[in-house]
């Protein structure tokens, strides 16, 4: 593994949330990011409890995933900049006592918080100061950051295949799926024209995207030893977010509403409709090890 120490000049807040736009939502917001907040349900035996708003701020939070024991929810959250705009840095919630704290913070943004496979670290994507954006860790303990992938970009969203190997959604005209081994070699396209989830399979090891070729968009499934494809279940009309438990379960929300379904079902299963807490347009969702609670993203 080729790891290579960068250090991190200050890039301008306005770039920064741009390029952070750019990966979110495929465009442009001139806007800024847009106002989303994490919510954490627990859902012993698909009953799910009352949602919980994980973010003790207003603004852009986003993107959770949980630690490799479930005790820590990792997510993007939105943060002032030192001089004027805002950025992304990555903060950490403990479910047990309901605080957060930040895992790093510097100059520049980062997103889609990950747990490194066999390390104390989070993979993350980065927007350096020259506006691309790189597969970055950040070491959870210390805060200090290694470039893992300094050939490849733009990368917009990952999966860990294995402790040395990377499934990536990329930015480009098309949205590409491109595999990477850790180091300074480049990347391979497995699929085109995708969407921005990016899972691994708890029992098969096969890495789970969007194939947007065809209507409705599904959820297909990639062994990326032999390269073959599958498809494994339709999402709702444009929707292109999901994520699968450690059971096999699959999970997705439609407006306010959160759906489940096992690769037997015929149809998606209604669990919740959460409009009563003020939670809409469900997005980001992930599950943790156990089963047990759910994290989505509504605005």
């Amino acid at each position: 593994m080729n790891i290579k120490p960068a250090t991190h000049p200050k890039l301008p807040a306005l770039l920064s949330t741009l390029l952070l736009a750019v990966a979110t939502s495929g465009s442009v917001l001139a806007q800024g990011l847009p106002q989303t907040n994490v919510w954490l349900v627990s859902i012993d035996s698909n009953l799910p409890g009352e949602p919980i708003k994980v973010n003790p701020s207003q603004g852009y939070n986003n993107q959770p995933h949980f630690s490799t024991d479930g005790s820590t929810l990792f997510y993007t959250r939105e943060m002032p900049h030192s001089e004027e705009g805002v950025q992304t840095d990555i903060a950490a919630y403990d479910i047990s006592s309901h605080q957060t704290r930040m895992v790093n913070s510097n100059d520049e943004s980062e997103y889609s918080p990950t747990p490194v496979p066999g390390r104390n670290a989070l993979s993350v994507i980065e927007v350096e100061p020259d506006g691309n954006q790189k597969l970055w860790s950040i070491d959870i303990g210390s805060g200090e950051m290694e470039r893992l992938l300094p050939n490849v970009e733009p990368v917009g969203y990952h999966a860990w295949i294995n402790d040395d190997s990377v499934a990536m959604f990329i930015l480009g005209e098309t949205f590409t799926l491109q595999t990477a081994e850790i180091g300074d070699g480049g990347a391979t396209v497995v699929a085109n024209n995708i969407g921005r989830s990016l899972r691994k399979h708890p029992q098969t090891g096969e890495i789970l995207y969007v194939d947007q070729n065809s209507q409705p968009w599904q959820i297909a499934a990639i062994n990326t030893n032999t390269g073959a494809k599958r498809s494994v279940m339709p999402l709702f009309p444009n929707d292109e977010d999901f994520t699968i438990d450690s059971n096999g379960g699959y999970w997705t929300g439609n407006g306010s509403k959160l759906y489940s379904r096992s690769a037997e079902d015929s149809r998606w299963q209604l669990v919740a409709d959460f409009s009563s807490y003020g939670i809409y347009n469900i997005s980001r969702l992930a599950t943790d090890p156990s089963g047990t609670n759910i994290a989505l993203v509504g605005e």
